[in-house]
């Protein structure tokens, strides 16, 4: 747009000049079309500029790692009006490895509705999301540029692969709980008991609402009825590649369980540190596991990551243990 304005203001002095060597006809015709033909432009360009929108999807909005899929950029113009140029940054972020890459697009001569698609990187699992910002609308000259408000993102989710696995045999006497998979998903299930606060007890199991009311420190405690089992754990941390084939592992060993009709569990920290624990007993429980755990963010190398450095967040008692590692699974009784 500067190469264009700079241009006109060439253009727009030479006439003034020619006027003021020549005062003839021609001379003020030149002058006036140049001071006037901006404005034209950008009478005739005004309403498609101020009310074009941008739309953004994902195609598809699933798919497993490695597969290929792409962004679908539209623009839907007012009344069919033709634009001369859009201009805009677009934003690909990954929730769960938190890579992200930023280019620049231009379109020009944007017809009604017309789809750009660009691929999208799924190289890695994890939900990818696409933002665009700084889109702004040329006119017919490119002298005046419009900036529209940026379009509502498009997500699009990387499942991983789900590895070849065999479900473990259970020791006699473990097994899942039915009972206890009524509790919550997030967190260490919503079956708990409320005591006063003791020196040692973790401040994140403070319950601050009722401890406000009753102007005492009150915590839950996790009823000893919840516990989980089988219950696989996994430390989501690592590079993008661990990472890949960390869920790889996880997602063959949930389909064995599934496939025996084995009730089991997820466990993992998130970023904060904080206890995410999922029972899966079908394939729309393990498709809300699956998503919590994409939509994390995954730190490379953060101390405090791992469940074995937090012993007190494994439940105890009858517990078959499957900690998953890129490598595989390790049994824990």
């Amino acid at each position: 747009m500067a190469g264009r304005r700079i241009l006109y203001s060439a253009v727009l002095a030479g006439a003034l000049l020619f006027q003021i060597t020549n005062e003839n006809y021609l001379a003020r015709f030149l002058l006036a079309l140049c001071i006037a033909l901006p404005l034209l432009s950008l009478a005739m360009s005004l309403p498609g500029m101020v009310r074009c929108r941008v739309i953004l999807s994902a195609r598809p909005a699933e798919l497993e790692r490695g597969e290929k899929g792409c962004w679908a950029v539209e623009v839907d113009t007012f009344a069919g009006l033709p634009l001369s140029r859009l201009t805009m940054r677009l934003t690909v972020h990954n929730r769960l490895t938190l890579e992200h890459k930023s280019r620049r697009l231009k379109l020009t001569g944007v017809a009604r509705r017309r789809p750009v698609e660009l691929p999208a990187p799924t190289a890695h699992c994890g939900v990818l999301e696409l933002r665009i910002d700084r889109v702004r609308v040329c006119d017919y000259l490119g002298l005046f540029a419009w900036r529209l408000p940026p379009p509502a993102p498009a997500a699009l989710v990387c499942r991983p692969v789900p590895a070849a696995a065999e479900a473990p045999t259970l020791p006699e006497g473990r097994g899942v709980r039915p009972a206890g998979l009524g509790s919550g998903r997030r967190g260490l299930g919503e079956d708990y008991e409320l005591r006063e606060y003791r020196p040692g007890d973790p401040m994140r199991a403070v319950h601050w609402k009722l401890s406000s009311k009753w102007d005492e420190l009150i915590v839950r405690e996790r009823s000893q009825d919840d516990t989980l089992l089988p219950l696989l754990t996994l430390d989501l941390c690592g590079q993008p590649e661990e990472l890949d084939r960390l869920l790889d592992k996880l997602l063959g060993l949930s389909d064995a369980f599934l496939r025996g009709q084995q009730l089991h569990a997820v466990l993992w920290l998130d970023r904060a540190q904080e206890p995410q624990l999922y029972p899966i007993w079908d394939t729309r429980e393990q498709e809300v596991c699956l998503l919590a755990l994409l939509s994390g963010e995954a730190p490379l190398k953060k101390p405090g990551c791992r469940l074995d450095d937090h012993p007190e967040l494994i439940p105890g008692g009858a517990v078959f243990r499957i900690h998953i590692t890129p490598e595989g699974g390790d049994g824990h009784g």
